[in-house]
């Protein structure tokens, strides 16, 4: 049951509401069942309507709203994260960007639902309908969507650790280049989703129903595939080819020619320059391109010993021999054309990595201009930039999930100590500082400008 005082409160609007908010914090707000389109006609609304209400940017955390309809309600950049919406029809609803971490949603209707964005780390969504839904660039990390409706969802370039699919319907879901590092899709329904460049990696498929899955460039290292049921799966970058091509696996058949990958070895059998993993790199890219049937992989690298080599893994035991004669005869040709100029391309390689940087001011005075390796930057910029990202990073609560992995003290000291790069005009190094800690930190790094302008000068 709602309570009357704060639904009236939250009908004045979410700059209203969140005056209110920040003026009483120890206060729980209750407003489960409310009617903020009726304005109240009684106080007792449990299971009444909230569809069509401004919620953009509310702080609705831990919000009781079991019951309520959310339907059609502008919810963007709604701060819901430890709210219990369990039951609740969020049906088409725009939660772009929300914060519902730690959310309980487990029976929800988010059917046809924006969440792109959206942070549901730690969120419970067992047996919520997510049919159709956009998940894109959501964290998902640590979710629980046991039993969950997937169908036809979009998780494209989503972030998956840890996250529990067991039982899950994501039937001809998108996939593509999502991260699920040691998920588990126990008994899963994936038939005919799109995997293509995702992350598979010791992700627990047990008993999961794959027949038709597209699985071009996934990395799916130390997977378990024990008792999947599959048909045929598509290897291609289309999805178009099913494998095998006119006939189905035998019963267990996919799980015994792709629970382990296939490993092959080249040996440099007169030793290994540094040189040679780079050649190798564009040889195994220039292969992946010409025969992607192979799903060639660099495993590892061994330079120690009378016998460096490399590892690779292959998609199937049969591409063995036939991959292993093309790195042979590829790699070798590639040799042959750079053994002239060998020398010349490392010795540019050490004069990079051990010169001293020349960095040379040519201008003094607020616009400072500094030329580093050749180019000129505005020492100004750089620090405008640094000091923008410094303010996103500061401005996030300490519980925020942007800081997940990273401590907020730590990445403060990342940007402090690249400020400090910056103003002596040590610009690549400060770059690199940045990046790396915009890698840690997730969308909301990632999205500012300052954190764009650095990766985009060290490319």
């Amino acid at each position: 049951m709602a309570y009357l005082k704060h639904v009236n409160i939250l009908i004045e609007g979410p700059e209203f509401w969140n005056e209110w908010r920040e003026k009483n914090p120890g206060t729980k707000p209750m407003l489960g069942g409310a009617d903020l389109v009726g304005r109240l006609r009684e106080p007792n609304l449990s299971g009444a309507d909230l569809s069509g209400a401004d919620l953009e940017e509310a702080y609705l955390s831990g919000v009781d709203l079991r019951r309520s309809n959310l339907g059609g309600a502008k919810l963007s950049r709604v701060k819901l994260d430890g709210a219990d919406l369990s039951g609740v029809n969020l049906n088409g609803v725009d939660l772009s960007g929300a914060n519902l971490s730690r959310a309980n949603l487990s029976g929800a209707n988010l059917d046809g639902a924006d969440l792109g964005g959206a942070n549901l780390g730690g969120a419970d969504l067992s047996g919520a309908d997510l049919s159709g839904a956009n998940l894109f660039e959501a964290s998902l990390d640590d979710t629980n969507l046991r039993k969950a409706i997937l169908r036809g969802a979009s998780l494209g370039s989503v972030e998956a650790s840890d996250t529990d699919l067991s039982g899950a319907d994501l039937s001809e879901a998108d996939l593509g280049e999502a991260s699920f590092d040691a998920a588990c899709f126990k008994g899963a329904l994936l038939e005919h989703a799109n995997a293509r460049w995702s992350r598979l990696i010791r992700c627990d498929l047990t008993e999961a129903k794959v027949t038709g899955i597209k699985l071009y460039g996934s990395a799916r290292d130390d997977w378990i595939i024990d008792g999947v049921e599959c048909r045929y799966v598509c290897w291609d970058d289309d999805g178009e080819q099913r494998c095998p091509k006119e006939r189905d696996f035998e019963p267990r058949e996919f799980e015994r020619l792709y629970k382990t990958l296939p490993t092959i070895e080249y040996v440099f059998e007169n030793g290994m320059s540094p040189m040679d993993p780079l050649i190798m790199d564009r040889v195994v890219e220039a292969i992946r391109g010409q025969n992607p049937e192979f799903d060639i992989r660099v495993d590892s690298i061994s330079a120690r010993g009378l016998a460096p080599s490399v590892k690779f893994t292959v998609l199937l035991e049969e591409y063995k021999e036939a991959a292993l004669a093309k790195i042979r005869s590829e790699y070798e040709a590639k040799l042959i054309e750079v053994e002239a100029e060998r020398d010349k391309y490392w010795g540019a390689i050490t004069r990079a990595l051990d010169a001293p940087k020349e960095v040379k001011l040519i201008a003094a005075g607020p616009g400072s201009i500094v030329a580093t390796d050749g180019s000129t930057v505005s020492i100004e910029q750089h620090i405008h930039n640094a000091v923008e990202l410094q303010r996103a990073i500061d401005e996030q609560p300490e519980d925020s999930g942007t800081f997940a992995k990273v401590a907020k003290r730590t990445a403060l000291g990342v940007v402090g100590d690249a400020l400090k790069d910056v103003a002596k005009g040590q610009i690549k190094e400060a770059a690199k500082q940045i990046v790396e800690l915009g890698k840690d930190l997730g969308p909301v790094i990632v999205n500012t400008a300052a954190y764009a302008f650095f990766k985009g000068y060290i490319g």
